[in-house]
């Protein structure tokens, strides 16, 4: 929701009130009040089983099957050569092909379903334990920046020091720290620490 709420007061303006035909529209669940944005995320990803995490989850289909679902755009996560000081060059050329998706996934669906936020995991721990490099992630931050996007940093799985650090994101040497970053399980409670650009302005939003 943040990262929505966000992307649209970003178009908006920051100080701009809603208007009488948002507040009607959103309340029949159409545009221009429930506007129509998207996430992306990645095959392989778990991030959930709620209806609107779901649409971004791509693990396996017993999570998802009989339950309908956004058309929002998937991009592929890196899948390297091991051992990894051995294949550099083909896990930089992974990267690359990844990133350059995102970015042509993030072009295609401007006119359609803009892109209001890309959501990952530090490490695919349900999809396989898949890991990227640093690299991909600081190049994706940047795509998400240059596009207007949220960044968030799914740590559900790997935070609360599960890879040495306390969020594993840490190991990336983002520029800047992601948007939103979600936590729960060892955390004994579920929640997220965000910027304060994706603060909303109003009460009961979130």
């Amino acid at each position: 929701k943040a990262l929505f709420m966000t992307f649209r007061k970003n178009q908006r303006g920051e100080n701009v009130d809603f208007t009488d035909l948002e507040k009607d529209s959103c309340m029949v669940n159409q545009p221009p009040g429930a506007p129509d944005l998207s996430l992306l995320s990645f095959h392989g990803a778990f991030h959930g089983r709620t209806v609107g995490a779901l649409a971004t989850t791509h693990s396996k289909a017993i999570h998802k099957l009989d339950v309908p679902s956004f058309d929002w755009p998937i991009a592929p996560f890196p899948k390297y050569k091991y051992p990894l000081e051995e294949n550099q060059r083909e896990n930089e050329a992974e990267d690359k092909k990844c990133l350059e998706i995102v970015e042509d996934l993030i072009k295609k669906f401007v006119k359609k379903r803009p892109v209001a936020g890309i959501v990952i995991e530090p490490i695919q721990s349900e999809g396989g334990d898949n890991e990227a490099s640093p690299y991909f992630f600081q190049q994706l931050q940047k795509i998400a920046k240059k596009y207007g996007a949220g960044y968030l940093i799914d740590e559900v799985q790997t935070g609360c020091g599960a890879t040495g650090k306390f969020w594993a994101h840490e190991y990336f040497n983002l520029e800047t720290p992601p948007d939103i970053v979600t936590f729960s399980k060892k955390m004994l409670t579920g929640g997220y620490f965000h910027t304060s650009n994706m603060r909303p302005n109003q009460p009961y939003r979130i």
